[in-house]
């Protein structure tokens, strides 16, 4: 321990061991990662670490270990090195999820083990002489050819999969394989061979890197479903049984003593349906004025079924963006909750701008509520309309989601979004 060399080198692989517990660690608790996934990445670490302590123990050791069996087990080491170099890559890809070409891919590693299998019958790639020194054949660059092929089979296809993302993280594959590339040269410069390679550190962090990677899309795919289970959550909530039923029947009723209206009722009603099933693909903003329509489709069927209810409409600013389903299910709660049994009630809608603000505004004269008390229900799980609202438009927005209600008189919503972030898009 008193050699500064032997010290440096104990020390390095004290790190890149505890660098792969660490990430072993990581994917047995992470929740995210998929079984099949799971034992990749334990197949990954397995391989990292022998090719970390393989050649320190073969190396130094190898000649006194094997004695006149030196060349068959540098040959059987060296091959299998090869082999599960190769077998590292081939299941980084199938951990980032790229599907493409699989029975391709499987041919390539499928080669590459045949080729790298022909030392033990003839000096193609290489050959230990019965000494244990090391010659290179003919096939020699092959296993290196076939682990450029690989990495850039990780790059394009993790490109190709993560295209949409307009992240830093979208980079990491393309660092890996640069990461990976500039060791293996820097290992073929090299005169001597080194207790510990460029290219087995460079694998090392490259899982770390890798599995960092990884979890951050994951995370990203675990939040799309969960988005997209809001999206369905919201449809339902919105497509309310009694409702579709209730519209139907004054349909069928106008049909007999005013068929005009009841074909004007259809055209409302085949709005908010279409509206409200293509909010269920609508991962992106709209324009507010869809969203209006949307609204005015379901205000105009409730007003055929309660004349006594007023909406009005007061648009003075329609050319932002806005998430689907924000404006007509606040309508339809001050219309359900709130005006319904008053025998002169009113809902106004409102868009203006104000500043650096779009603003909408949302009011009733309704029967009021106790925010306090509608707001710990909501946290609990009731409400669900409010809260995805509230939530959508503070994070697909950076806007804000103001609720006052007073018992008795009434209700008021006022969104605001600000400029910057509702304005990219052509309204023509």
């Amino acid at each position: 321990m008193n050699d500064p060399h032997t010290q440096t080198i104990i020390a390095l692989n004290m790190a890149l061991i505890l660098q792969l517990i660490g990430v072993a660690t990581a994917v047995l608790i992470d929740p995210y990662i998929k079984k099949d996934n799971r034992r990749r990445a334990y197949m990954v670490a397995v391989i990292v670490a022998y090719l970390i302590v393989e050649p320190q123990i073969t190396e130094p050791y190898g000649r006194v270990i094997f004695g006149n069996h030196v060349a068959f087990w540098f040959t059987f080491f060296s091959c299998l090195s090869y082999i599960v170099r190769v077998g590292a890559l081939y299941l980084f890809i199938r951990i980032s999820g790229n599907n493409w070409g699989l029975k391709y891919l499987f041919s390539i590693v499928l080669i590459n083990t045949l080729v790298c299998l022909t030392p033990f019958f003839a000096p193609w790639v290489f050959m230990f002489t019965d000494e244990g020194n090391w010659i290179r054949g003919p096939l020699g660059p092959f296993p290196f050819v076939t682990s450029f092929i690989l990495i850039l089979w990780l790059v394009i296809g993790a490109f190709i999969k993560y295209r949409g993302l307009k992240r830093i993280e979208s980079l990491v594959p393309a660092v890996i394989a640069l990461i990976v590339t500039i060791a293996v040269f820097m290992d073929l410069s090299l005169t001597y061979n080194p207790p510990v390679s460029f290219l087995t550190v460079a694998m090392t962090e490259s899982t770390v890197f890798f599995y960092i990677w990884m979890h951050l899309q994951f995370v990203r795919e675990h939040e799309n479903a969960v988005r997209a289970q809001q999206r369905i959550k919201i449809m339902i909530s919105q497509i309310q049984p009694h409702f579709l039923f209730n519209a139907l029947s004054t349909i069928q009723a106008l049909t007999e003593t005013d068929p005009e209206k009841a074909s004007e009722v259809i055209g409302e009603f085949a709005v908010y349906l279409r509206q409200n099933i293509n909010s269920l693909n609508q991962e992106s903003l709209i324009p507010v004025k869809k969203e209006i329509e949307h609204t005015k489709a379901y205000s105009d069927i409730e007003h055929v079924r309660f004349p006594s209810i007023s909406i009005e409409y007061d648009i003075t600013d329609e050319n932002f963006l806005i998430p689907p389903l924000t404006i007509q299910p606040m309508v339809e709660n001050a219309i359900r909750h709130g005006v319904r049994g008053k025998k002169h009630g009113w809902v106004s809608v409102s868009t203006y701008l104000d500043g650096d603000m779009h603003v909408i505004s949302i009011c009733d004269n309704g029967k009021g509520f106790d925010v306090d008390k509608m707001m710990e229900a909501t946290e609990n799980g009731d409400h669900i309309g409010v809260r995805n609202v509230r939530d959508r438009i503070v994070d697909m927005t950076g806007g804000t989601f103001d609720l006052e209600s007073v018992i008795g008189e009434g209700t008021s919503i006022t969104i605001r979004i600000p400029v910057a972030s509702a304005d990219d898009i052509d309204f023509e």
